[in-house]
């Protein structure tokens, strides 16, 4: 059995100030857009999104091609520093090889860089090292899709 020890990091630049990209991150309407892989949606109504110390983060994925396949994320915010950091500790169910009593931590930083742009930072774990490589694509694959979303939305300023 792997040892579950392994956490992820993912870096991405964008051309976006922080309070945008944190916007993203806790907004519903906004989240529910572009918060899940490619082959997956986020359900709009399932989203809950509470970014205080303790608040709740809840949401689900669904597969778009078998909506049998079904992501429950559940958690609480353990730090929130706008616009610098978000920490939150979940519980995901419905996914192979991860463990729905042992908890992941989510730690998603916005560094300023500048020019109106922004290093986005996510670290997540402790997965299996084979999960965290599969999450890893994931977060590759949400990062386009937030990509996208902020290009496509008005309300995003740069």
């Amino acid at each position: 059995m792997e040892e579950v020890d392994t956490v992820l990091e993912v870096e991405r630049e964008f051309t976006y100030p922080r309070d945008v990209l944190f916007r993203a991150f806790t907004e519903p309407a906004a989240f529910s857009q572009w918060f899940a892989p490619t082959g997956w949606h986020v359900v709009p109504e399932s989203v809950e999104l509470n970014p205080q110390l303790g608040g709740r983060i809840r949401h689900t994925k669904v597969r778009d091609d078998d909506p049998e396949k079904i992501w429950v994320v559940d958690g609480v915010y353990t730090e929130v520093f706008y616009p610098d950091v978000l920490v939150t500790r979940q519980r995901i169910s419905g996914i192979s090889g991860i463990d729905p009593s042992r908890p992941v931590e989510l730690r998603v930083e916005f560094t300023r860089l500048g020019q109106g742009k922004t290093l986005l930072r996510i670290v997540q774990g402790p997965y299996t090292e084979s999960a965290a490589l599969d999450y890893s694509d994931g977060w590759e694959s949400i990062l386009d899709h937030l990509q996208t979303y902020l290009e496509s939305s008005k309300d995003n300023k740069r």
